[in-house]
């Protein structure tokens, strides 16, 4: 991870838009300016197969995450997209997922689905 970037994080958000940090070290992860509507909705809850409780906004980007592993369809909670695990590009902690449309005529073409307990909105 290269230490120069998380000063450029800390000044993308602009006019006055609300900054959301990773809960694991409080490095920025996204703006409130970037939240996104997908299927009628900025917010979603779901529950996991494991019976947890998963409460989720979707943004258009997150600067501050990275998306790893294999894109699958297994279990996804947006028809018509596939996800991968979303992570703090900083420490690594697990904060969403991040979803591709697995077609051409779904959109938005992606987005990320971040767990709501996993960020810290600034005041």
């Amino acid at each position: 991870m290269n230490n120069s970037s998380s000063s450029l994080f800390a000044e993308t958000g602009g006019n006055g838009t609300r900054a959301y940090r990773c809960s694991e070290c409080s490095s920025v992860v996204t703006y409130s300016d970037r939240l996104t509507a997908v299927s009628g909705s900025k917010t979603h809850t779901f529950t996991n197969p494991a019976g947890m409780r998963c409460d989720v906004q979707t943004f258009s980007s997150c600067p501050g995450a990275i998306a790893i592993g294999q894109p699958t369809g297994e279990y996804t909670w947006f028809p018509g997209y596939e996800w991968s695990l979303a992570v703090c590009r900083h420490c690594g902690s697990h904060l969403g997922w991040y979803y591709e449309a697995a077609s051409e005529q779904t959109g938005p073409k992606d987005f990320w689905g971040i767990l709501t307990y996993h960020l810290i909105p600034d005041s």
